[in-house]
Order: C-alpha cells, then sequence, then structure tokens
C-alpha cells in the first residue's frame, strides 16, 4: 500500500477517536508536569545508526536547555541508548509500545498532542518517526513544527510521503544534501505544490570531530574499511563480491566491516576479513579509521553518509558509486574515486576492484588523494556551523 493511501486512511481513524480521547485522555494530560522549555522530540530509535548520530548530534547542541525525547520505534539494539538517556537536561522515554499497535496509538497521538498544546511557545522535532507526522494535524498551528527529513527512498513507501502530505503544516523542513532538496522540488512541482512552501526548507548539514591530521604512508597493504546499516539501497551483496574476489586472488588488501551490515555478509567474507562488530564508541570509531586507508561503499541511493564524512575526516580514500548525494561534496581524482557506474552491478563491482587495483600500486596517488580529502573534510564538515544553526533554531521562541 503507497503511504499516501495508509496516511489518509488512518488520519480518517485518528478523527473517530479524537472526542473519546478528549474525555478520556485530555484530563491525563492536564496532570502531566510541564516541560520548562516546551522543547519537544520525536525520534524513531536508539539504535546504532547514522541518523542517531545526527540525531545526538542535535541534542547535544543544546546542553543547556530543558528536552523531551519520545523514540516512537523498536530499537533492535541499545548501543546508543545510554548516550542518548546522557545528554544534559534531557528526559528520555522509550514509548514504541504506545505506537506499535494501531488501537494504542490513535490514543497515544491525541494524548501527546493534547499534552504538548498546554506549552504556549512549544517546538516539536521529528524525524524519522512517523507517529510525528500523525500529530500534526491536531497540534496547535502557533507551535513550531520541524521535520528532519535524511534523504529519499525513491519508493511508495518513503519517508518523504509523509512530509509531501503534511506541508502545510510543516514550520520547517530541514535537509542536509542537495540531491535530497532537488527531489523535493521535483516532488512539489508534480504534485502541484505552491513553490512558496520551498521557503520552508532549511539546510543544515551534519558536522564531524576532524582530528589532527595524521600522515598514512600507504607502504603496507590497503586497509578498506565497510560501515554502517546494510538494508537494499547500501548493496552488501556487491561488496561481499568485491571482498571475495581479493580474496580468492590471495591479494594483501585487507578488508574491514564494521556495524549491522556484518549480517549480510558471506561466510568467506567472515572468515577471511576483520570483523568488529557494531561500534558505538565514537573515540574506537575514529581509531579504526585513521588506521584504515579507503573507505568502500557501493550504495543504489542515498544523501551523503555520515561514514564518509568521518572518513575522510581520518584521511581516508572514498570508493564510491557516483551517486549525486555524494557528487556534492567528491570530484573524482581529487578527494576521491568514484565508481562512475550505478545501476549495472556487475560493471560496479568491476569498477571498484579496478579502482582498488590502481591504489594498490601506486603509493603516491594514494598520498595526494588522502591529504585532499582530508583538506576538504577539515574545511568543510567542522561542527560549529551545525551547532550555531540548531542552536539558533530551537532556541527561538
Amino acid at each position: 500500500m503507497h503511504n499516501i493511501t495508509k496516511i489518509k486512511l488512518f488520519r480518517i481513524l485518528l478523527r473517530i477517536t479524537y472526542l473519546p480521547s478528549l474525555i478520556l485522555l485530555y484530563p491525563l494530560a492536564l496532570f502531566r508536569k510541564k516541560s520548562s522549555s516546551g522543547l519537544f522530540f520525536f525520534f524513531d530509535r536508539f539504535s546504532l545508526g547514522g541518523a542517531q548520530r545526527i540525531h545526538l548530534d542535535i541534542l547535544k547542541s543544546i546542553p543547556e536547555t530543558e528536552k523531551q525525547i519520545f523514540f516512537t520505534r523498536f530499537s533492535p539494539d541499545s548501543l546508543f541508548q545510554k548516550e542518548f538517556y546522557g545528554i544534559p537536561h534531557t528526559e528520555s522515554r522509550d514509548i514504541h509500545i504506545w505506537c506499535d499497535y494501531l488501537l494504542l496509538r490513535l490514543f497515544s497521538v491525541h494524548y501527546f498532542c493534547f499534552y504538548i498544546n498546554r506549552h504556549r511557545n512549544a517546538q516539536v522535532f521529528g524525524a524519522n518517526s512517523t507517529f510525528f507526522y500523525d500529530m500534526l494535524p491536531f497540534i496547535n498551528k502557533k507551535i513550531i513544527r520541524t521535520e528532519l527529513l535524511h534523504n529519499f527512498t525513491f519508493g511508495k513507501k518513503g519517508m518523504e510521503f509523509f512530509g509531501l502530505q503534511n506541508y502545510r503544516l510543516l514550520t520547517h523542513r530541514i535537509i542536509y544534501d542537495f540531491f535530497t532538496k532537488e527531489n523535493i522540488e521535483k516532488q512539489y512541482s508534480e504534485y502541484k505544490i505552491d513553490p512558496i512552501y520551498l521557503q520552508r526548507l532549511l539546510f543544515i548539514e551534519p558536522g564531524v570531530d576532524i582530528p589532527p591530521q595524521k600522515e598514512k604512508s600507504f607502504n603496507g597493504p590497503l586497509k578498506v574499511i565497510c560501515a554502517g546499516r546494510g538494508g537494499p539501497q547500501k548493496r552488501i551483496w556487491l561488496l561481499n563480491r568485491i571482498a571475495e574476489y581479493f580474496i580468492e586472488q590471495k591479494s594483501s588488501v585487507q578488508f574491514h566491516f564494521a556495524g549491522s551490515l556484518i549480517s549480510e555478509l558471506s561466510e568467506k567474507v567472515k572468515i577471511h576479513a576483520v570483523i568488529h562488530g557494531e561500534i558505538s564508541d565514537p573515540v574506537k570509531m575514529g581509531n579504526l579509521l585513521s588506521e584504515s586507508d579507503i573507505s568502500l561503499l557501493t550504495s543504489l541511493y542515498e544523501g551523503f553518509p555520515m561514514f564518509i564524512k568521518e572518513s575522510m575526516a581520518n584521511g581516508c580514500i572514498p570508493v564510491v558509486t557516483a551517486l549525486p548525494g555524494y557528487r556534492m561534496h567528491l570530484k573524482d581524482r581529487i578527494n576521491c574515486l568514484l565508481i562512475a557506474e550505478i545501476t549495472d552491478e556487475d560493471r560496479v563491482v568491476q569498477e571498484a576492484i579496478k579502482i582498488m587495483e590502481e591504489l594498490s600500486g601506486n603509493r603516491d596517488l594514494c598520498i595526494r588523494i588522502s591529504t585532499e580529502a582530508y583538506g576538504y573534510a577539515k574545511n568543510n564538515f567542522s561542527r560549529t556551523e551545525f551547532n550555531k544553526r540548531y542552536r539558533d533554531l530551537l532556541t527561538m521562541q
């Protein structure tokens, strides 16, 4: 079922349950202690992931401000839970039980709206949470409502359709790559939406820690790092094929894997590669990237992942498919090596192998691109502007 259809059907059910919710739940919302700041965040989960790392950075940009965070989906792991719950002046709650079941969700939406509407200068911020979008029609229109859209998924079940169905109700729509911005513009045009609503788009790019530059010698076997989550868009099966090629050739190229993508690796790769598991400690991840030479991704679509920013900040050479979102920052043979083919999987594998074989035999090329990648990250991926923009946004009255 298309997400637009699901949204419309659920909205009908929400209208039906509004009156009984008003009678049963409004008194409970009145007795709940109000927030001193009126700042509410609705995120999907606290499990390990690049999106969750951005959510943490947003919260850390306002450490002195009281805030309430609600996690609306089941978290398959708790690797980031301690970090979320440990942010100063933060009250965090996992409410996925109240969101997963249809009947509970219908009443929970109204309960939280009743509570939030009690705050005169409230702000509600949502990311990757369909529960957040369900609340929007019932939140007071004077309240600031902000969406963070991580990427375009190019399918009928994409999160971008929740933003589309709520474009009038959103005060701000935050994106952080130009490819997503272009696709929202195309989507608005396709659905005949007044271009004036494009003025509600805010572009705030995430930043990363930039450590002191470490000179890489590239004298030994190349270390290739693949990290992050799996899923269809990441095409881990192509990483498998690339790694298996070098394993079968008894090449000195060494593959390292970290993150939830490990579950999608073949047994041959698991046996011969270095498996690091899921890493939640940013210091530990930084050390792994610092010791690596190449960061490899074969994604079919996405914006600009944090993994590539972090790897460049540690002098890794990105070898990635030439996606529009990547080309926002990456220039072939300047600060990366791009796999020109995107859709033909055989050619993607062949090009990736050819690129890594070239790097393996050309130390000077490795040093030059590594240096450029680090310099670009230092000049463009600092957290300073990110923190300033979010502080200004979230502390406005």
